[in-house]
C-alpha cells in the first residue's frame, strides 16, 4: 500500500477550518480566498478517499474520522514548525560548538595572538585542535577532519569542493642553542647531514625527515635529509628538546621570537637559508555554515590578518 504524502499547506487550511468551523473565517485569517480554500479541503478529501467535515448551508462540523485526524495534524504541524525553527536558528544564531585545527605552532599562535580578539561570541564553544600534516599530505592535499570547522594549515585541501583562503607566506629556517652550536659549528645547510637534528613523527622518511631549504639568493629550493636521535610528535615538545641543548630544530621565527631575543636560539646559518610556506584557511562553503562558524571565521581570518601585517611591519 503506498504511502500518502501530504504538503503541510493542505494540513494547515484543515487545521484553521476545524479551529473555527467555518470555511469563510479560515479564508480569512489564512489571506486566502474562500473558493481557494473549500477546493484546497475538497481536493484532500477525494484523495484520502474519507470525509473530514460535515458540511450543510447551515454548519460545518467535523466527522468522527475528522475528529481523530486533526489531533494528527495539529501535531505533525507543531513539529514542522520546530524544525523550521531549529534550521532557522542553526543558521543564525551564535550558539554550539566551532572547532579550529592547525599545526602545533600555529594553534599556540591563535592562542596567544588571535582567538582573544573574537568579542562578543555569545555561547559559541571555540575548541582548538592541533593537526600536523604529514608527508603525503603536503603533495597530495591536507584531509579535512570530520568535526572540523576551520582548518589553518600549509597547503590545499585534498577536497576540491572546500574553500581555502591564502594568508600569507611565512619563512622556517634552522635553529639551535649557542652551546649546542659552540660544540657544533654549522655554515650551511649542506653540513646537517653531519648533525643531530630533532625530528618530526609524522614527516618521517626512512628514520628522517626532509628539511627545505632556498639557498642564499636563489629560487629553487633544495631538499636535505636530516637525521637525529630525538623524534617528537608536535613542534612544542621539539622546541623543548632544542632549548636543551639536544639538536637543530626548523622551526617559524615568528613562534619562536621570544626565545631568540631571549637568545635562547639563534639560527644557524650566516646567510639566511629559509623554506618559505603558504599558510592557509580551509573551511566549508559558507551556504553550509551555521551562524556559529560563520562569526568565528570572519573573526579569526580579520585578527589573523591584522596580526600578520603587524609582525611583518616589526620584521
Amino acid at each position: 500500500m503506498n504511502k500518502q504524502q501530504f504538503k503541510m499547506r493542505d494540513l494547515k487550511i484543515i487545521s484553521v477550518i476545524a479551529e473555527t468551523r467555518s470555511i469563510g473565517g479560515a479564508a480569512t485569517l489564512l489571506g486566502i480566498a474562500q473558493a481557494n480554500v473549500s477546493k484546497h479541503l475538497s481536493d484532500f478529501e477525494t484523495r484520502i478517499g474519507l470525509k473530514i467535515f460535515e458540511r450543510t448551508t447551515r454548519y460545518l462540523a467535523l466527522t468522527q474520522f475528522g475528529e481523530a485526524l486533526v489531533p494528527y495534524i495539529n501535531a505533525t504541524l507543531e513539529k514542522n514548525e520546530e524544525l523550521a525553527n531549529f534550521i532557522s536558528d542553526y543558521k543564525h544564531e551564535k550558539r554550539g560548538r566551532v572547532t579550529i585545527y592547525g599545526p602545533t605552532g600555529v594553534v599556540s599562535y591563535l592562542a596567544r595572538s588571535v582567538i582573544h580578539k573574537i568579542k562578543d561570541i555569545g555561547d559559541i564553544h571555540i575548541h582548538l585542535k592541533t593537526y600536523n600534516l604529514n608527508r603525503h599530505e603536503f603533495f597530495e592535499g591536507a584531509e579535512f577532519p570530520d568535526d572540523c570547522d576551520i582548518l589553518i594549515t600549509n597547503t590545499l585541501p585534498k577536497d576540491e569542493g572546500l574553500v581555502a583562503s591564502y594568508l600569507t607566506k611565512y619563512a622556517v629556517t634552522a635553529f639551535a642553542t649557542q652551546e649546542y652550536l659552540n660544540r657544533n659549528p654549522i655554515n650551511s645547510p649542506d653540513e646537517l647531514v653531519n648533525h643531530s637534528c630533532i625530528l618530526i613523527d609524522s614527516m618521517m622518511i626512512d628514520d628522517a625527515n626532509i628539511w627545505k631549504f632556498y639557498p642564499h639568493d636563489s629560487d629553487e629550493v633544495r631538499e636535505f635529509r636530516v637525521t637525529g636521535n630525538y623524534i617528537c610528535d608536535n613542534s612544542q615538545n621539539a622546541l623543548e628538546l632544542a632549548r636543551n641543548n639536544l639538536g637543530i630544530i626548523l622551526a617559524p621565527k615568528g613562534n619562536i621570537q621570544k626565545y631568540i631575543q631571549q637568545g635562547v636560539l639563534i639560527p644557524c646559518f650566516n646567510h639566511m637559508h629559509e623554506w618559505k610556506l603558504d599558510l592557509i584557511a580551509i573551511f566549508r562553503k559558507r551556504e553550509y555554515q551555521p551562524r556559529r562558524v560563520q562569526y568565528v571565521l570572519d573573526g579569526v581570518l580579520e585578527n589573523l590578518r591584522m596580526q600578520i601585517e603587524q609582525d611583518v611591519n616589526r620584521e
